[in-house]
């Protein structure tokens, strides 16, 4: 009888990156005799994680959709009756490259008679090997376990977490096998949630299959961390630097909250090549606002964090209602 499978999404194009997949790969050793692992990577894999896995696979393609139509819509509730949304939060969303990762993972299993798959992202550490062993546990009656996030009031995340879920394969959908990217984009520009993490649960919740929720806290006892890189931030300290869509006056507001930078972050904003606006010494958990102007008076917006160019955003007249649907403030 084949093992239950470990599965490892990666992507280490820095040194620092691959020395975090192969700290995650030594730290699961102990286990090797209940569970293969295999490694599903974007950038080559090193000998060192080669060695000590049972499956290493280097797929090339890396594609980071960079269309608005694509992209995550994250928010941050800046006051109690106010939401704000916007597609700038990262530099690109990875929906299709992460699924592509998943889907080689569940194929292989499959092909190879693995019972149950355990999704992980290489930025991660155990030493405790509790719900590895609790979901193998879970999955001879349930159909998959995904693991969710209290109510925080500042995180956009509604669906299971994406760094870790577990599914039995004999469950899954045959659309989890397949990758047919122009499908998939279809699927993206048709949702309202453009995110990895909903996808994975609509899957794994098709056809009745009854899906497992725990509470992610779970994952991180004993010494277990998670998200040790954070995708989105790139080079950047903080994410939230975005102009957004402010429909009780219809101008373009900015808005900029450290969600994370221990030093007060400086932004410049720069409409039109022009106009200059400046935040100055914004500290941890401190958010502030300014209007840049007409919605349709902009057309173009450069943003610099901390003297680092963060984005160049090109308001064509074309996508004038795009921008105002995908970036915008809601009210309660």
């Amino acid at each position: 009888m084949k093992k239950d499978l470990i599965l490892i999404t990666a992507h280490c194009p820095t040194q620092e990156k691959r020395k975090i997949l192969l700290d995650l790969v030594n730290g699961l050793q102990p286990i090797r005799k209940d569970f293969d692992v295999m490694v599903v990577s974007h950038t080559p894999v090193t000998f060192d994680v080669q060695e000590r896995v049972v499956w290493s696979i280097y797929d090339q393609d890396n594609e980071l959709l960079k269309d608005w139509r694509h992209q995550n819509q994250p928010w941050f509730a800046p006051t109690d009756d106010k939401i704000i949304q916007s597609i700038f939060f990262g530099s690109g969303n990875t929906y299709l490259t992460l699924h592509k990762q998943l889907i080689t993972g569940y194929a292989m299993a499959r092909s190879f008679g693995y019972e149950t798959i355990q999704c992980v992202e290489y930025d991660a550490y155990f030493c405790d090997f509790t719900e590895f062993y609790e979901n193998v546990k879970a999955l001879k009656e349930f159909d998959a376990v995904l693991y969710m996030k209290g109510d925080m009031r500042h995180d956009s995340l509604q669906f299971g977490i994406g760094n870790f879920h577990a599914a039995k394969i004999s469950s899954l959908p045959e659309k989890i096998f397949k990758y047919n990217r122009e499908e998939i984009l279809k699927e993206i520009e048709d949702s309202d949630s453009r995110t990895t993490e909903k996808r994975t649960q609509d899957l794994y919740s098709m056809n009745g299959n009854r899906v497992l929720f725990k509470n992610h806290e779970l994952l991180m006892q004993n010494g277990n961390i998670l998200r040790l890189v954070d995708f989105h931030k790139g080079e950047f300290e903080m994410q939230w630097a975005v102009p957004y869509y402010e429909p009780t006056s219809d101008t373009v507001d900015f808005i900029v909250w450290n969600e994370a930078s221990e030093k007060p972050a400086n932004v410049s904003v720069i409409v039109n090549e022009t106009d200059l606006h400046t935040f100055k010494d914004v500290h941890k958990f401190n958010w502030t606002c300014k209007t840049l102007g007409n919605i349709n008076d902009i057309r173009s917006i450069t943003i610099l964090v901390n003297n680092k160019l963060k984005n160049h955003i090109v308001i064509k007249e074309e996508d004038r209602e795009l921008f105002k649907e995908t970036n915008r403030a809601y009210y309660k």
